[in-house]
């Protein structure tokens, strides 16, 4: 590293090919691949499988910092250079035709402090709740999202941990990051009998209110395992009170050249 030179600190949405299974098979389907190219997370919804990355680098400027930090994954996925271009009015820089090698269809990059491009309403850099995902409600919907750990190093190894709650939740949307997830689905009943019904025996119940239509109840379980029930046909804006809750996204030294 440059001495005396901060470097670029960035994160990485690399888009992938959906394809017609449940969010579960997609998750099962990159897992692997997600471990592969060294991804912090991976997320899955009713549209879209993503996989997210972060890493720094020193360079002259940061148009030169994203595209050194994007070799790797355009070569990996048959883009060419030329394929991936800086917008220096947002600041961010991303592909703008399809690679030559699938799975992949879209690479954005981003700086860390920022959302990912124009995907911010719907994708964060952690899982604390800012990292949303859309499941398409509707206004007499009840959403269910349920946080929770798993004993495992990798992601793919979250996932197979994963297997009984994916069995028992059956979940419209998913994110993974090694060893912890957040998966959303449509609630089947009041919070408490929804809680049960998952298993968490004894639970702590709370509200997070907006307004009279953004009420969010809360149920937590004594090893961390927490569930969400709310109601309205967007669930999981990060602009309601007590959603919006940003961490600072950690960089890996193991980011991938």
């Amino acid at each position: 590293m440059a001495k005396n030179k901060p470097p670029f600190r960035m994160k990485a949405m690399l888009s992938l090919e959906r394809g017609i299974g449940t969010a579960t098979d997609a998750l099962r389907r990159y897992a692997p691949l997600a471990d592969e190219i060294g991804a912090d997370g991976i997320d899955v919804d009713v549209d879209r499988a993503d996989l997210l990355l972060s890493g720094y680098r020193v360079a002259a400027n940061e148009e030169r910092a994203m595209h050194d930090l994007a070799q790797g994954l355009l070569h990996r996925f048959g883009w060419r250079d030329q394929d991936f271009s800086y917008a220096s009015n947002v600041r961010y820089a991303e592909t703008d035709v399809p690679p030559s090698g699938p799975p992949a269809t879209r690479l954005v990059i981003n700086r860390a402090d920022q959302y990912l491009g124009w995907e911010g309403e719907t994708h964060g850099c952690a899982l604390t709740p800012d990292r949303t995902l859309d499941i398409g409600p509707t206004e007499a919907d009840v959403v269910a999202r349920l946080f929770v750990t798993v004993a495992a190093a990798t992601i793919a190894e979250s996932v197979q941990a994963l297997g009984p709650w994916l069995a028992r939740v059956g979940p419209a949307a998913v994110s993974v990051d090694p060893g912890r997830a957040a998966l959303l689905y449509l609630a089947r009943a009041d919070l408490r009998t929804e809680a049960e019904m998952l298993g968490l025996g004894p639970v702590e119940t709370d509200r997070i209110e907006g307004d009279t239509d953004h009420v969010i109840e809360t149920a937590t379980a004594a090893d961390g395992t927490t569930l969400w029930l709310r109601r309205g046909t967007d669930p999981v804006s990060p602009r309601w009170p007590g959603i919006f809750e940003p961490r600072e996204l950690m960089i890996s030294d193991s980011y991938p050249d």
